[in-house]
């Protein structure tokens, strides 16, 4: 009796075992990276400039569905993606129509573009940081 449930504990342990790695391949492919980025000077009209107040931008690319967001100072928003070599830009176009652009280049440093119209007038400036990728 005893063998016999020694070789059901062992078979049930295998098609757990099996379960497991067929599922595998999901929990790989279902990764997202993280682009923390940190803006510490910026250049608009006016030259360039120290940033006063702390300034960051999270990326989050979601590997299995293709999507990435935002995370901001106000809040997350889908955004999209272009990666070309060791490189990626993120492009949002905000509620307003205005475009966001990002760069960020294989060694990690980040340039932020902002294009905005406010009350017909173009009021563009430019950060530039560095991120980490998690």
């Amino acid at each position: 009796m005893r063998d016999i449930q020694l070789l059901y504990a062992q078979g049930r342990n295998m098609r757990i075992l099996a379960t497991l790695l067929m599922l595998f391949p999901l929990f790989v492919y279902a990764e997202t990276t993280a682009y923390l980025c940190s803006y510490t000077t910026y250049s608009d009209s006016e030259g360039n400039h120290k940033v006063d107040k702390k300034f960051e931008l999270n990326f989050i690319v979601d590997n299995e569905s293709g999507k990435s967001y935002l995370l901001g100072n106000n809040g997350s928003s889908e955004v999209e993606a272009l990666k070309s070599g060791d490189q990626i830009s993120f492009l949002e176009v905000t509620g307003g129509g205005n475009l966001m652009t990002t760069a960020i280049d294989g060694k990690l440093g980040t340039v932020h573009s902002r294009n905005t119209i406010i009350f017909g007038e173009i009021v563009a400036s430019q950060y530039y940081g560095k991120c980490v990728v998690k």
